[in-house]
Protein backbone atom coordinates (compact mmCIF):
# COMPACT_ATOMS: atom_id res chain seq x y z
CA UNK A 1 0.00 0.00 0.00
CA UNK A 2 0.87 3.65 -0.21
CA UNK A 3 0.51 6.31 2.06
CA UNK A 4 -1.96 9.02 0.97
CA UNK A 5 -0.64 11.96 3.40
CA UNK A 6 1.29 14.18 1.54
CA UNK A 7 4.52 16.03 3.81
CA UNK A 8 6.29 19.45 2.74
CA UNK A 9 10.17 19.91 3.28
CA UNK A 10 9.82 22.43 5.96
CA UNK A 11 7.74 19.66 8.03
CA UNK A 12 10.29 16.49 6.76
CA UNK A 13 12.64 18.76 7.99
CA UNK A 14 11.58 19.06 11.65
CA UNK A 15 10.27 16.23 12.21
CA UNK A 16 13.29 14.23 10.76
CA UNK A 17 15.21 16.91 13.64
CA UNK A 18 12.87 16.15 16.67
CA UNK A 19 13.58 12.22 15.88
CA UNK A 20 17.46 12.98 15.81
CA UNK A 21 16.87 15.02 19.50
CA UNK A 22 14.88 13.13 21.06
CA UNK A 23 16.78 10.14 20.53
CA UNK A 24 19.87 11.31 20.85
CA UNK A 25 19.64 14.67 23.55
CA UNK A 26 18.21 12.47 26.63
CA UNK A 27 20.35 10.18 27.64
CA UNK A 28 23.39 9.17 25.47
CA UNK A 29 25.28 12.85 26.03
CA UNK A 30 26.28 11.52 29.08
CA UNK A 31 27.10 8.05 27.78
CA UNK A 32 29.43 9.77 25.25
CA UNK A 33 31.13 11.82 27.81
CA UNK A 34 31.76 8.86 29.90
CA UNK A 35 33.21 7.39 26.27
CA UNK A 36 35.00 10.03 24.79
CA UNK A 37 35.98 12.37 27.18
CA UNK A 38 36.79 15.88 26.44
CA UNK A 39 36.74 14.79 22.84
CA UNK A 40 33.28 13.79 22.88
CA UNK A 41 32.22 17.13 20.39
CA UNK A 42 35.02 15.71 17.72
CA UNK A 43 32.85 12.32 17.87
CA UNK A 44 29.76 14.53 17.21
CA UNK A 45 31.01 15.91 14.16
CA UNK A 46 32.65 12.72 12.80
CA UNK A 47 29.00 11.00 13.50
CA UNK A 48 27.80 14.56 11.43
CA UNK A 49 30.10 13.79 8.76
CA UNK A 50 29.23 9.81 7.85
CA UNK A 51 25.70 10.47 8.14
CA UNK A 52 25.45 13.28 5.64
CA UNK A 53 27.72 10.98 3.54
CA UNK A 54 24.91 8.08 4.38
CA UNK A 55 21.91 10.38 3.57
CA UNK A 56 23.39 11.04 -0.31
CA UNK A 57 22.87 7.25 -0.50
CA UNK A 58 19.23 7.48 1.12
CA UNK A 59 18.29 10.96 -1.24
CA UNK A 60 19.72 8.83 -4.32
CA UNK A 61 17.52 5.67 -3.83
CA UNK A 62 14.64 7.71 -2.76
CA UNK A 63 14.96 8.97 -6.62
CA UNK A 64 16.23 6.00 -8.34
CA UNK A 65 13.31 4.03 -6.72
CA UNK A 66 10.55 6.98 -6.92
CA UNK A 67 7.13 6.28 -4.66
CA UNK A 68 8.73 3.60 -2.60
CA UNK A 69 10.37 3.42 0.83
CA UNK A 70 13.15 1.16 1.78
CA UNK A 71 10.94 -1.29 2.55
CA UNK A 72 9.31 -1.64 -0.66
CA UNK A 73 12.40 -0.83 -3.18
CA UNK A 74 13.89 -4.08 -1.19
CA UNK A 75 11.16 -5.97 -3.33
CA UNK A 76 11.63 -4.39 -5.75
CA UNK A 77 15.62 -4.94 -5.71
CA UNK A 78 15.70 -8.80 -4.18
CA UNK A 79 12.78 -9.78 -5.68
CA UNK A 80 9.25 -10.35 -3.55
CA UNK A 81 10.54 -13.11 -1.07
CA UNK A 82 13.65 -12.13 -0.05
CA UNK A 83 13.26 -8.64 -0.18
CA UNK A 84 10.60 -8.83 2.24
CA UNK A 85 12.92 -10.72 4.28
CA UNK A 86 15.11 -7.81 4.20
CA UNK A 87 12.46 -5.05 4.47
CA UNK A 88 10.30 -6.51 7.89
CA UNK A 89 13.51 -5.49 9.61
CA UNK A 90 13.33 -1.81 8.89
CA UNK A 91 9.98 -2.54 10.82
CA UNK A 92 10.79 -4.34 13.54
CA UNK A 93 14.05 -2.09 14.39
CA UNK A 94 12.05 0.81 14.34
CA UNK A 95 9.60 -1.09 16.99
CA UNK A 96 12.77 -1.67 19.33
CA UNK A 97 14.10 1.73 19.25
CA UNK A 98 10.50 2.93 20.18
CA UNK A 99 10.02 0.81 23.21
CA UNK A 100 14.12 2.30 24.36
CA UNK A 101 13.01 5.79 23.68
CA UNK A 102 9.37 5.41 25.41
CA UNK A 103 11.15 3.71 28.42
CA UNK A 104 13.96 6.38 28.70
CA UNK A 105 11.03 9.17 28.72
CA UNK A 106 9.17 6.98 30.99
CA UNK A 107 12.00 6.69 33.11
CA UNK A 108 13.02 10.42 33.68
CA UNK A 109 9.12 11.51 34.11
CA UNK A 110 9.38 9.27 37.30
CA UNK A 111 13.01 10.28 38.26
CA UNK A 112 12.17 13.88 37.82
CA UNK A 113 9.10 14.44 39.52
CA UNK A 114 7.47 11.32 41.61
CA UNK A 115 10.07 8.98 42.03
CA UNK A 116 8.02 6.01 43.59
CA UNK A 117 5.68 5.61 40.50
CA UNK A 118 5.52 2.63 38.81
CA UNK A 119 7.24 3.17 35.26
CA UNK A 120 4.48 1.57 33.49
CA UNK A 121 2.30 4.98 34.56
CA UNK A 122 3.85 7.25 32.28
CA UNK A 123 4.51 4.58 29.53
CA UNK A 124 0.73 3.78 29.27
CA UNK A 125 -0.02 7.70 29.25
CA UNK A 126 2.70 7.79 26.84
CA UNK A 127 1.67 4.95 24.24
CA UNK A 128 -2.12 6.48 24.20
CA UNK A 129 -1.19 9.90 23.33
CA UNK A 130 1.53 8.02 20.31
CA UNK A 131 -1.83 5.66 19.26
CA UNK A 132 -4.34 8.93 19.01
CA UNK A 133 -1.68 10.68 16.74
CA UNK A 134 -0.92 7.88 14.61
CA UNK A 135 -4.23 6.84 13.84
CA UNK A 136 -4.96 10.87 12.74
CA UNK A 137 -2.62 10.63 9.96
CA UNK A 138 1.15 11.59 9.22
CA UNK A 139 -0.18 15.07 8.10
CA UNK A 140 -1.37 15.35 11.77
CA UNK A 141 1.94 14.50 13.18
CA UNK A 142 3.67 16.74 10.63
CA UNK A 143 1.91 20.08 11.20
CA UNK A 144 2.74 18.98 15.41
CA UNK A 145 6.19 18.78 14.85
CA UNK A 146 5.97 22.11 12.46
CA UNK A 147 5.51 23.54 15.85
CA UNK A 148 7.43 21.84 18.21
CA UNK A 149 10.39 20.95 16.22
CA UNK A 150 11.29 25.28 16.33
CA UNK A 151 10.79 25.58 20.20
CA UNK A 152 12.50 22.49 20.56
CA UNK A 153 15.51 23.84 18.89
CA UNK A 154 15.50 27.62 20.22
CA UNK A 155 15.23 25.49 23.80
CA UNK A 156 18.72 24.27 23.48
CA UNK A 157 20.04 27.91 22.07
CA UNK A 158 18.24 29.26 25.09
CA UNK A 159 19.80 27.05 27.08
CA UNK A 160 23.39 27.86 25.86
CA UNK A 161 23.06 31.37 26.45
CA UNK A 162 21.54 31.39 30.01
CA UNK A 163 24.70 28.75 31.03
CA UNK A 164 27.04 30.32 29.14
CA UNK A 165 29.16 32.37 32.33
CA UNK A 166 29.26 29.27 33.87
CA UNK A 167 30.94 27.72 31.38
CA UNK A 168 34.84 26.59 32.11
CA UNK A 169 36.56 26.25 28.82
CA UNK A 170 40.07 24.54 31.33
CA UNK A 171 37.17 21.62 31.75
CA UNK A 172 37.21 21.64 27.83
CA UNK A 173 41.33 20.57 27.97
CA UNK A 174 43.19 18.42 26.98
CA UNK A 175 41.74 17.94 23.75
CA UNK A 176 43.23 14.62 21.97
CA UNK A 177 45.00 13.55 25.63
CA UNK A 178 44.43 10.08 25.04
CA UNK A 179 44.91 10.54 21.32
CA UNK A 180 42.58 9.72 18.23
CA UNK A 181 40.86 6.43 19.85
CA UNK A 182 38.40 7.93 22.23
CA UNK A 183 37.24 10.00 18.92
CA UNK A 184 37.16 7.72 16.65
CA UNK A 185 36.31 4.97 18.77
CA UNK A 186 32.86 7.67 19.81
CA UNK A 187 32.00 8.59 16.03
CA UNK A 188 30.45 5.00 15.70
CA UNK A 189 28.56 5.03 18.92
CA UNK A 190 27.23 8.69 17.86
CA UNK A 191 26.51 7.66 14.85
CA UNK A 192 24.45 4.96 15.98
CA UNK A 193 21.93 7.34 17.54
CA UNK A 194 21.82 9.91 15.03
CA UNK A 195 21.56 7.66 12.15
CA UNK A 196 17.82 7.38 13.78
CA UNK A 197 17.04 9.65 10.64
CA UNK A 198 17.29 6.97 8.26
CA UNK A 199 13.43 7.58 8.34
CA UNK A 200 14.05 9.83 5.82
CA UNK A 201 12.99 7.00 3.87
CA UNK A 202 9.94 6.66 4.68
CA UNK A 203 9.38 10.38 4.46
CA UNK A 204 10.79 10.72 0.69
CA UNK A 205 8.07 8.76 -1.00
CA UNK A 206 5.06 11.29 0.54
CA UNK A 207 7.11 14.23 0.17
CA UNK A 208 5.70 16.88 -1.85
CA UNK A 209 9.40 17.03 -3.64
CA UNK A 210 10.84 14.25 -3.47
CA UNK A 211 13.93 16.00 -4.73
CA UNK A 212 14.55 17.63 -1.48
CA UNK A 213 15.19 14.56 0.18
CA UNK A 214 19.31 15.18 0.86
CA UNK A 215 18.48 18.45 1.27
CA UNK A 216 16.08 17.95 4.46
CA UNK A 217 18.27 15.61 5.77
CA UNK A 218 21.26 17.71 5.48
CA UNK A 219 19.37 20.64 7.35
CA UNK A 220 17.96 18.22 10.16
CA UNK A 221 20.97 16.08 11.03
CA UNK A 222 23.24 19.58 10.81
CA UNK A 223 20.56 21.50 13.25
CA UNK A 224 20.37 17.64 15.51
CA UNK A 225 24.42 17.53 16.00
CA UNK A 226 24.44 21.46 16.77
CA UNK A 227 22.02 20.88 19.98
CA UNK A 228 23.91 17.39 21.02
CA UNK A 229 27.32 19.46 20.63
CA UNK A 230 25.66 22.44 22.87
CA UNK A 231 24.74 20.06 25.66
CA UNK A 232 27.68 18.19 25.47
CA UNK A 233 30.01 21.04 25.41
CA UNK A 234 27.83 22.87 27.97
CA UNK A 235 27.66 19.87 30.53
CA UNK A 236 31.76 19.22 30.41
CA UNK A 237 32.02 23.48 30.49
CA UNK A 238 29.58 23.10 33.50
CA UNK A 239 30.16 20.11 35.34
CA UNK A 240 33.38 19.14 34.39
CA UNK A 241 34.55 15.48 33.25
CA UNK A 242 34.15 13.40 35.86
CA UNK A 243 30.53 14.44 37.03
CA UNK A 244 28.76 15.28 33.61
CA UNK A 245 30.14 11.25 32.97
CA UNK A 246 27.80 10.04 35.12
CA UNK A 247 25.05 12.16 35.00
CA UNK A 248 22.03 9.57 33.59
CA UNK A 249 20.50 12.72 31.62
CA UNK A 250 23.25 16.24 31.84
CA UNK A 251 20.55 18.09 30.13
CA UNK A 252 18.11 18.12 32.74
CA UNK A 253 20.68 19.20 35.16
CA UNK A 254 22.09 21.98 32.79
CA UNK A 255 18.30 23.15 33.13
CA UNK A 256 18.29 23.25 36.95
CA UNK A 257 21.02 25.77 36.54
CA UNK A 258 19.19 28.37 35.26
CA UNK A 259 17.46 30.98 37.21
CA UNK A 260 15.93 34.64 35.63
CA UNK A 261 16.35 36.31 38.63
CA UNK A 262 14.48 35.65 42.04
CA UNK A 263 11.12 35.32 40.13
CA UNK A 264 11.28 32.64 37.49
CA UNK A 265 12.86 29.40 38.83
CA UNK A 266 12.09 25.45 37.97
CA UNK A 267 12.96 26.12 34.57
CA UNK A 268 13.40 22.31 33.75
CA UNK A 269 9.93 22.01 34.00
CA UNK A 270 9.31 24.02 30.66
CA UNK A 271 12.57 21.97 29.00
CA UNK A 272 11.03 18.74 29.87
CA UNK A 273 7.41 19.61 28.98
CA UNK A 274 9.01 20.33 25.30
CA UNK A 275 11.22 17.55 25.32
CA UNK A 276 8.55 15.35 26.10
CA UNK A 277 6.39 16.24 23.79
CA UNK A 278 9.09 15.67 21.20
CA UNK A 279 9.66 12.64 22.52
CA UNK A 280 5.96 11.34 21.97
CA UNK A 281 5.93 12.69 18.53
CA UNK A 282 9.49 10.99 17.83
CA UNK A 283 7.50 7.61 19.06
CA UNK A 284 4.30 8.21 17.00
CA UNK A 285 6.91 8.58 13.60
CA UNK A 286 8.41 5.74 14.87
CA UNK A 287 4.86 3.43 15.37
CA UNK A 288 3.50 5.34 12.05
CA UNK A 289 6.60 3.78 9.90
CA UNK A 290 6.44 0.92 12.01
CA UNK A 291 2.91 -0.17 10.99
CA UNK A 292 3.13 0.83 7.48
CA UNK A 293 6.45 -0.61 6.80
CA UNK A 294 4.48 -4.57 8.02
CA UNK A 295 1.62 -3.01 6.38
CA UNK A 296 3.60 -3.21 3.09
CA UNK A 297 5.56 -6.75 3.38
CA UNK A 298 2.11 -8.68 4.59
CA UNK A 299 0.71 -6.19 1.94
CA UNK A 300 -2.60 -4.80 3.63
CA UNK A 301 -4.81 -1.86 2.13
CA UNK A 302 -4.05 0.36 5.02
CA UNK A 303 -1.55 0.36 8.32
CA UNK A 304 -4.58 1.43 10.80
CA UNK A 305 -5.57 -1.93 11.42
CA UNK A 306 -1.61 -2.35 12.94
CA UNK A 307 -1.21 0.29 14.77
CA UNK A 308 -2.82 -0.62 18.33
CA UNK A 309 -0.98 -4.43 17.83
CA UNK A 310 2.35 -2.32 16.71
CA UNK A 311 2.03 0.42 20.01
CA UNK A 312 1.03 -3.14 22.40
CA UNK A 313 4.37 -5.06 21.40
CA UNK A 314 6.13 -1.59 21.39
CA UNK A 315 4.99 -1.26 24.96
CA UNK A 316 5.31 -4.95 26.15
CA UNK A 317 8.90 -4.01 25.04
CA UNK A 318 9.60 -1.13 27.04
CA UNK A 319 8.10 -3.16 30.00
CA UNK A 320 9.57 -6.59 29.71
CA UNK A 321 12.90 -6.17 27.88
CA UNK A 322 14.97 -5.15 30.43
CA UNK A 323 15.08 -6.01 34.37
CA UNK A 324 16.23 -3.21 35.70
CA UNK A 325 17.26 0.83 34.37
CA UNK A 326 21.16 -0.29 34.60
CA UNK A 327 20.46 -3.07 32.16
CA UNK A 328 18.61 -0.87 29.77
CA UNK A 329 21.77 1.19 29.66
CA UNK A 330 24.08 -1.28 29.25
CA UNK A 331 22.21 -2.62 26.44
CA UNK A 332 22.45 0.94 24.70
CA UNK A 333 25.93 1.33 25.65
CA UNK A 334 27.59 -2.13 24.29
CA UNK A 335 24.76 -3.85 21.94
CA UNK A 336 22.84 -0.98 20.63
CA UNK A 337 25.21 0.15 18.44
CA UNK A 338 26.10 -2.54 17.00
CA UNK A 339 22.71 -3.17 15.84
CA UNK A 340 21.78 0.47 14.65
CA UNK A 341 25.41 0.32 12.43
CA UNK A 342 23.88 -3.10 10.85
CA UNK A 343 20.35 -1.58 10.39
CA UNK A 344 21.15 2.03 9.42
CA UNK A 345 24.17 1.39 7.44
CA UNK A 346 24.71 -2.02 6.34
CA UNK A 347 21.43 -2.88 5.46
CA UNK A 348 21.27 0.62 3.04
CA UNK A 349 24.58 -0.11 1.41
CA UNK A 350 23.61 -4.00 0.34
CA UNK A 351 20.72 -2.53 -1.20
CA UNK A 352 22.65 -0.05 -2.94
CA UNK A 353 25.30 -1.93 -3.95
CA UNK A 354 22.41 -4.50 -5.54
CA UNK A 355 20.35 -2.08 -7.32
CA UNK A 356 23.68 -1.18 -8.91
CA UNK A 357 24.98 -4.58 -9.54
CA UNK A 358 21.53 -5.94 -10.69
CA UNK A 359 20.67 -2.54 -12.78
CA UNK A 360 16.93 -2.18 -10.67
CA UNK A 361 15.46 1.10 -11.02
CA UNK A 362 11.68 2.11 -9.68
CA UNK A 363 9.13 3.04 -12.24
CA UNK A 364 8.23 6.36 -12.30
CA UNK A 365 5.46 7.24 -11.02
Amino acid sequence: MQEKGIISTHQFVWMLFIIITSFTALQVPGLLILHSHQDAWLAILGAWLLDVLLAIVYAYMGIRFPGENFIQYSQTILGKYIGKIIGILFPLYFILICSILMRALALLLSNAFIPEMPISVPLTVCYLIIAYAVKNGIESMARVSEILGPLYFFSFIVLFILLAPLIKLDNLKPQLYEGFYPALTGTPFMLSFIGICIMMSMYIPICNKPENGFLAKFIAVTMGSFAILIIVVTSIGVFGIDHASIMVNPGLQLTKYIQLGNFFERVEIIWMSIAVGAGIMTGASLIWASSLGISQVVELSSYKPLVYPVVLISFALSITSFESDTAALRFVFYSYPFLAIFVQSGLELFLFVMALLLKKRGSAT
